[in-house]
């Protein structure tokens, strides 16, 4: 059996006792070293099966003290997990919009436009920039929706030539292409709540009343702006689980 499927039967077997009540709220889950003894697995599963649960929202870790178990009404419906890997090849891998749960329920929208004064000021460009944009709505298996636009600044399809000709792809795509020309990317995310508009309410298909998370993954270049993934998304319930690191 892998680590992987050792740390999924461990984590199915206390998600079990936290749903089924066995684990109460704020009961401490069993130490480490009782796990390996009780399940005979390695702490390196123990610790993982815990940030399923962490990542699930399901439990709360204290230093030093331990896994707690967290009351019901804290437990978020949606986690998203939020992270950049680096594939065998080398490549930025963003998994937000490009894991395979997601898909796409209405035909892209592409677009030229220039900087407002909230995407000038977020990318550090003068107003009027201009910009290739997509926008894309997708859902997942439960029926939840994001609304993810890719701005990329045109002065940046010079410096890359894939993405000349085809300047409406994914961040994803961006950060693969920059590997030619040698890019050095760095990454930094912003969040915020807001009130959606009426269009946002309908496409997310979010009620009356609920907050809207908008998270933005800025990749640069030498503090330039190479690309930027805007992604909005019902607040409801909902969870960004970030691996610091990763």
């Amino acid at each position: 059996m892998t680590s992987v499927s050792k740390t999924e039967d461990l984590a199915d077997v206390l998600r079990e006792q936290i749903l089924s009540g066995q684990l109460a709220p704020a009961s401490v889950l069993a130490s480490e070293r009782q796990m390996i003894e009780a399940y005979g697995v390695s702490r390196i599963t123990v610790r993982a099966a815990i940030a399923v649960l962490r990542s699930e929202g399901l439990v709360q870790v204290l230093p030093g003290k331990g896994a707690f178990v967290r009351r019901p009404g804290d437990w978020p419906l949606h986690v998203h997990a939020r992270t950049i890997t680096v594939d065998g090849d080398g490549n930025f891998v963003d998994n937000e919009s490009g894991a395979g749960e997601w898909r796409e329920v209405e035909p892209p929208y592409k677009y030229q436009t220039t900087a407002d004064a909230p995407v000038a000021l977020a990318l550090g460009v003068a107003q009027g920039t201009a910009f290739y944009a997509s926008d894309r709505v997708l859902e997942n298996g439960i029926g939840t929706r994001i609304f993810v636009r890719t701005h990329l600044p045109a002065s940046v399809t010079k410096e890359i030539r894939k993405i000349a000709r085809h300047p409406y792809i994914s961040a994803r795509q961006v950060y693969k292409a920059a590997r030619d020309p040698g890019m050095e990317l760095d990454f930094n995310d912003y969040i915020t709540a807001r009130n959606p508009s009426p269009r946002d309410a309908r496409r997310l298909r979010m009620p009356d009343g609920t907050p809207m998370l908008v998270t933005r993954r800025i990749a640069t270049h030498e503090e330039r702006p190479i690309v930027m993934q805007e992604t909005r998304r019902s607040a409801e319930d909902t969870q960004l689980h970030y691996r610091p690191g990763a």
